[in-house]
């Protein structure tokens, strides 16, 4: 199976994000440009597996052909999936959106559980550093929300929804289900304009659309549940 990488480094090719359109969601970061390939490969059979977990059929990917689609350079510091692919310009159909909120809530349900699993208490930081696992959480669902409101307009609450969030670390799961609740209703409610739209910005910043909007929402969450994947294993 073919897939196009599109990859985006700092200064000396240190630390490369890979995006993987064709399987939205997929994303990592590789610490060479020239690793990154075997960590794209990796990615995308994680990727497929979490999808096979929830009953999708996807073909056997073997053997997997990688082509690097385009490679970006940033003079500063890199800001991981801040670039846009020429498929984030593509309309979206109806179908395609339901496909991608079914991935979105396996995706959820993961994370959460992931989330759940850990031993540490969701408000302590790890040893090793990082951010502690309930404002990963929050980050998550601040994010995301950010991401359909500077597309599609503000949704009302945000603010409240976030802050009820944060207001219970310890155990923000309600707070959590009215968070996607609330965003989910409103892309399923997405009409076939909506889901055509591409909005040009100018001045080197991405496109808003539907189909960026939905990549990123997809991913960023994939690449937090697997930094809380790798808390459980260490």
């Amino acid at each position: 199976m073919r897939f196009e990488l599109y990859l985006e480094s700092g200064p000396q090719h240190r630390k490369t994000w890979v995006c993987i359109p064709a399987l939205p969601g997929c994303s990592t970061v590789a610490p060479t440009s020239e690793a990154a390939a075997e960590a794209a490969r990796t990615a995308i059979l994680e990727r497929i597996d979490f999808l096979r977990r929830h009953g999708e059929t996807v073909p056997d990917p073997e053997p997997i052909e990688l082509v690097v689609a385009e490679h970006l350079i940033e003079r500063k510091m890199l800001g991981f999936g801040q670039g846009s692919f020429p498929t984030d310009r593509q309309p979206m159909t109806p179908d395609e959106a339901a496909r991608q909120l079914r991935w979105a809530e396996w995706s959820r349900e993961e994370l959460v559980a992931t989330a759940r699993a850990l031993t540490l208490p969701l408000t302590d930081r790890p040893a090793t550093g990082g951010r502690s696992a309930a404002a990963i959480l929050s980050h998550v669902a601040g994010a995301e929300w950010s991401y359909v409101s500077s597309t599609l307009g503000t949704m009302p609450g945000g603010g409240a929804v976030i802050s009820a969030i944060d207001d219970s670390p310890e155990s923000p799961w309600d707070a959590l289900a009215v968070e996607r609740t609330a965003l989910m209703t409103r892309l399923r409610a997405m009409t076939p304009a909506e889901l055509a739209l591409v909005v040009e910005r100018g001045n080197g910043k991405p496109p808003r659309s539907a189909r960026r909007m939905f990549r990123r929402l997809l991913e960023h969450e994939w690449e937090h549940t697997r930094e809380l994947w790798s808390r459980l294993s260490s």
